[in-house]
């Protein structure tokens, strides 16, 4: 359905759960894809099942130190960057703000607002060079109706909400009429990475309210959020920028 052949793509968290559906899919459709993430055994093994056009590199997105190498080694190995998807972020325990854990705030806001920054940055410098591009960020349902007990994820997707859209009006219209679009997707709960099978049995009842929070009353799938992503990053949605893009299943249509 896509046709990605020659393009050069970044996919950060992709070595599991959306991250990694969304590398294989690619591939699938002609990419090169180059994988962060901070999981050096999974990323080999990443690398080596989806063959040589996958390219792993370990990365943890909240030190601007180690993103600064990895880019310098794109710009090196491929010298362009077509597509990125900046999906790497993590979550905290449920709880009120005011018994929150600063440690836990800290370490979200790092890896999901810093991380997310701090690729955007090198990876729009990149593909300012050709005038042309596609960005897609992972939000959540939870960045576009709050819920309590998760002031830090939510702040953090939130954020990225509001970096994905200033840097769409940025980039919609550059010199010679070029353009980098820069979306989000915000999934709903999600089988796999934070939703896996032994999270989801060790905690049934918390299960169940993820269900229940959306109107289809079921967990999405990793191809679900992929197909968005890839119609994004493509071509078909070339006059779609600054959108954030629920695919949850019914959750942000309002309580049930």
């Amino acid at each position: 359905m896509y046709d990605f052949l020659g393009k050069v793509c970044l996919v950060t968290g992709g070595t599991s759960g959306i991250g990694e559906t969304v590398s294989e899919r690619l591939i699938k459709t002609g990419a090169d894809v180059i994988v962060f993430g901070r999981d050096e055994e999974k990323g080999a093994a990443l690398a080596d099942r989806l063959g040589e056009h996958c390219r792993f590199i370990a990365c943890d997105v909240g030190d601007p130190a180690q993103v600064e190498q990895a880019f310098a080694t794109i710009r090196s190995a491929y010298g362009r960057l077509d597509c990125a998807f900046n999906n790497a972020g993590v979550t905290a325990k449920y709880g009120a703000l005011a018994q929150s854990c600063p440690d836990d705030w800290m370490k979200v806001m790092n890896i999901n607002v810093n991380g997310t920054y701090h690729c955007m940055r090198h990876e729009l410098q990149l593909m300012l060079t050709r005038g042309t591009g596609a960005i897609v960020n992972t939000s959540s349902c939870a960045g576009v109706v709050p819920i309590g007990g998760q002031v830090a994820y939510v702040a953090s997707k939130q954020a990225i909400n509001g970096m994905t859209q200033v840097a769409s009006i940025e980039n919609a219209r550059l010199e010679e009429g070029g353009c980098i679009r820069v979306n989000a997707v915000a999934p709903g709960p999600i089988l796999g990475g934070m939703n896996n099978e032994a999270r989801l049995k060790a905690a049934p009842e918390n299960t169940q309210r993820k269900i229940n929070v959306t109107s289809m009353k079921r967990f999405g799938t990793a191809d679900e959020v992929a197909n968005a992503v890839l119609w994004l990053l493509s071509d078909q949605s070339a006059y779609v920028t600054g959108v954030i893009m629920p695919i949850d299943g019914g959750y942000a249509s309002g309580k049930f």
